[in-house]
């Protein structure tokens, strides 16, 4: 929110800005104008009372026929002298009388100081002016009297004259900061106002996006758009709480259909795994620990528990294919014969088409393995003749459990072995028969196999 209202201000404040300086200055050009017209009125009439009186006083003398004469000419000076100082209000203000020359005749003032560098002679002889001096700008009116060839100047401190203007410009200044100041603090408050809801319901939905529970609810403190958005809001999450709790209860529904699924194919695997074990000598313990060693084993490889599991339930399958083959041949005592070893040999074929079929995952990895659990890591396995890593892992694995199983456990056509003679048998094949990996693995952790081999085991073992 924090931006929304950064944003806001951007937007907001200079157009207001820009609305309190026009309006403000349009108002003091407007006042500016007002009190400047109205002092140059002031001037302007007491130019014409003087301008009136000396002309007044001038028609009387000459109409006595006197114009020429010096003493009435001072005494109209002088007339004129008086009546000037009665017009003064301030001492800014001053009357200076210019000759012919356009040096000054004398100084009409308010103040004490009737400096005639003061009073520069006006640009013009009549109408307003301006000038300067050494002390200071004056504004003005200006006339002429002929009779005495003088320019009479009515002038006006500058600095008075616009004292009232300035004094206006710093009162608009004021207002203006005034209504600057009080544009932003309203707009804080009202985006206070709009944005606090805003952030308050953000807050709240993010907290629901952290925490996941649809079972909050966003406050609804507004009757206003605000508050219809976090009533609808809140209507949402109820719909979405109510759905993700059917979906919740389908995918356990599912979870469970899943597990019964899987428990009754496991089951059906260890069926499967037993009916072959009938057809043959060994017991149903030896397809256990071909499952649990080598599970074991993909667990000391940093396989997970799916891996683990998988494999348990497969390997068992490793020989299902000897269903095909003669019950006799399967328990002769003695060697078999080439011709009967190569029949014995399609069993690995014979238990990868009976499973390799169908889609169960279990299924197929039994498939995988009753394929290449008989190829050797050198190539002289069968039925493929596959060497190295081109060995699916599966077969690779049980391999070494179904060897080292059936070293350990009595048969008809052979005896149990010792344990030591088993273990050197083993590593005796690393290369050869068996991966070097898998075959220094279980040099490695023997102790730990021969203990779980041994907690299964059907018959005598060493």
């Amino acid at each position: 929110m924090k931006r929304l209202r950064l944003k806001t201000y951007l937007i907001v404040l200079p157009i207001i800005a820009a609305t309190v300086v026009v309006s403000g200055f349009v108002a003091y050009q407007e006042s500016r104008s007002s009190l400047t017209r109205l002092a140059s009125r002031h001037l302007a009439y007491k130019a014409e009372q003087l301008r009136d009186f000396i002309n007044s006083e001038w028609s009387v003398v000459e109409s006595l026929g006197l114009g020429d004469d010096h003493a009435y000419r001072k005494a109209q000076e002088a007339s004129f002298r008086s009546y000037a100082y009665a017009l003064l209000r301030s001492d800014s203000e001053a009357i200076a009388v210019y000759g012919d020359d356009g040096r000054v005749r004398f100084i009409v003032s308010g103040s004490s100081s009737e400096d005639e560098g003061a009073f520069p002679m006006p640009g013009t002889t009549a109408g307003w002016f301006s000038s300067s001096s050494r002390s200071g700008s004056r504004v003005g009116i200006a006339f002429p009297f002929e009779p005495f060839g003088w320019t009479v100047a009515l002038s006006e401190s500058a600095d008075y004259f616009y004292a009232d203007e300035r004094d206006l410009l710093r009162g608009f200044g004021w207002i203006l900061s005034i209504a600057l100041s009080a544009a932003v603090l309203l707009t804080a408050v009202y985006l206070r106002r709009v944005t606090g809801p805003l952030e308050r319901l953000s807050d709240a939905v993010a907290r629901i996006a952290d925490t996941g529970d649809l079972a909050r609810r966003v406050p609804e403190e507004y009757d206003d758009e605000i508050g219809d958005l976090a009533a609808r809001f809140n209507s949402t999450l109820a719909a979405l709480e109510a759905r993700t709790s059917q979906l919740q209860a389908a995918a356990e529904a599912e979870r469970q259909a899943h597990a019964t699924t899987e428990e009754r194919e496991r089951e059906t695997l260890w069926l499967l795994a037993r009916i072959a074990d009938y057809h043959d000598e060994e017991t149903g313990a030896h397809v256990q620990r071909i499952g649990e060693l080598s599970a074991f084993m993909l667990r000391l490889l940093g396989q997970g528990d799916e891996e683990q599991q998988l494999i348990r339930a497969a390997a068992p399958l490793h020989d299902i294919g000897k269903i095909g083959v003669s019950e006799s041949l399967l328990n002769k005592p003695d060697r078999l014969t080439a011709d009967e070893f190569e029949v014995m040999k399609t069993h690995a074929a014979i238990g990868h088409e009976l499973l390799g079929t169908c889609h169960s995952r279990y299924l197929a990895e039994g498939a995988e393995i009753a394929l290449t659990h008989h190829e050797k890591w050198d190539g002289s396995g069968y039925p493929r003749g596959l060497s190295g890593e081109g060995i699916p892992l599966s077969g690779r694995v049980v391999a070494i459990m179904d060897v080292y199983d059936a070293l350990v456990s009595d048969r008809s056509y052979k005896k149990v072995w010792a344990a030591a003679d088993a273990r050197e048998y083993i590593a005796g094949q690393r290369g050869a028969h068996f991966d070097p990996r898998l075959v220094d693995l279980f040099l490695e952790r023997f102790d730990e196999f021969a203990a779980l081999r041994d907690a299964l085991a059907d018959g005598p073992s060493n």
